[in-house]
């Protein structure tokens, strides 16, 4: 396989083609693989055919050329790129898969497969031509090839590939081996949680079993998903363009927390509050992920931490008090955060529901009744 995303190679070429300047080439294969990073795609190829001019006999630069055409959907460029590169090197597999990729994009079935095959024997021990050789044959309908073609790619990579294990599911559920086909679509999600495909998948094996509960709850999951994609493509590509934006990497913690990737969260805040500690919402967040977890601990001293820089933040007054009542310490400190998220919001009945909740603990029944109305109240005016 071609390690372009580590070094940058180049090749060994005779003195009538030998670069006039290697240090400018390698500059324009830096400069388009930022660009191709940030998925300015016109931009990178621009500078991989910089680069190219330099160095026309590196079939890294030519790979990662049609790479940038493929995103593009220029998938005839994408060929002749690739097709160069094969020349110049035939029997790496990562180029013979490139190219299975762009022909099962146009829908070249027959092609693609031949071209998955062949990667297959110049590396049977690299999962992603199997996967790939699965879709081909899940679209042409040859249910058995291709959940032999997904088994063999999850073999390789038990716990790193959620499309093979997402396209067993799906011939299982053709064959309507409905636990079969839920067993290996749940772990498609347990790789990658946010897998929006695996959740509609999910969604719909329980429909056609009948568990109405399960396909609501799916469902529901998939809806938030797909409206956050665009998010996600969006808040990625912002930090990657401004790594040194606070508030870009708190609204990014905030999309990977709303799809249930709490590690990634977490690690967007931390960076946030690296970048300015001072940015009460951040630490909100943080403890809200941390809370999210079930570490209560974590979360009330980030929900802390927000309201020493910002002492009228009512959410963060009513969380702490959450925290406190679901741990079962410090009730005295509950009622005085419930109480003062109350006097901050008034109309927001989750913090009037929390203020009867601690009040009902401590045994303060007429304050807790008053909390309830008031809970009642706002809850049918929203």
């Amino acid at each position: 396989m071609l390690k372009y995303l580590a070094i940058f190679i180049l090749c060994s070429v005779s003195a009538k083609t030998a670069l006039s300047d290697p240090s400018r080439a390698e500059e324009h294969y830096k400069s388009a693989t930022a660009y191709h990073h940030l998925g300015e795609f016109e931009r990178a190829i621009s500078e991989y055919r910089q680069a190219i001019a330099l160095n026309p006999n590196s079939p890294v630069i030519y790979n990662r050329l049609g790479v940038a055409y493929s995103e593009l959907k220029q998938y005839d460029a994408a060929l002749d790129a690739y097709q160069t590169a094969l020349a110049l090197s035939p029997m790496t597999t990562e180029l013979h898969y490139n190219v299975g990729l762009v022909h099962l994009k146009q829908g070249d079935l027959p092609r693609a497969l031949g071209v998955f095959k062949y990667a297959i024997t110049l590396d049977a021990a690299w999962e992603a031509p199997y996967t790939a050789l699965g879709e081909v044959y899940l679209k042409q309908d040859n249910l058995g090839q291709a959940a032999h073609a997904y088994k063999q790619a999850t073999r390789l990579n038990p716990n790193g590939n959620s499309s093979a294990f997402l396209g067993l599911g799906k011939v299982y559920a053709r064959q309507e081996r409905w636990d079969d086909a839920i067993t290996a679509v749940e772990k498609a999600i347990e790789i990658q949680v946010d897998n929006t495909e695996a959740h509609y998948q999910l969604a719909q094996i329980y429909i056609k079993r009948g568990e109405k509960k399960k396909a609501a709850s799916a469902m529901a999951f998939f809806k938030v998903l797909r409206q956050t994609d665009p998010l996600l493509q969006e808040a990625e590509i912002w930090v990657k363009r401004h790594p040194d934006d606070a508030r870009g990497y708190n609204n990014l913690g905030i999309v990977y927390l709303a799809r249930r990737r709490s590690e990634d969260a977490i690690a967007s805040y931390k960076r946030a509050i690296s970048l300015a500690p001072n940015l009460a919402t951040a630490h909100y967040n943080l403890g809200h992920a941390y809370h999210k977890q079930g570490k209560m601990n974590l979360a009330t001293a980030a929900y802390q931490q927000a309201l020493t820089i910002d002492t009228t933040l009512a959410i963060a007054h009513n969380n702490v008090a959450v925290c406190y009542i679901e741990s079962g310490i410090d009730l005295d400190q509950a009622l005085s955060h419930a109480r003062t998220a109350v006097r901050l919001a008034p109309t927001e009945a989750n913090y009037w529901d929390t203020l009867s909740q601690v009040c009902t603990t401590l045994g303060l029944e007429h304050e807790a009744q008053h909390a309830r109305e008031k809970e009642k109240k706002y809850t049918n005016e929203q």
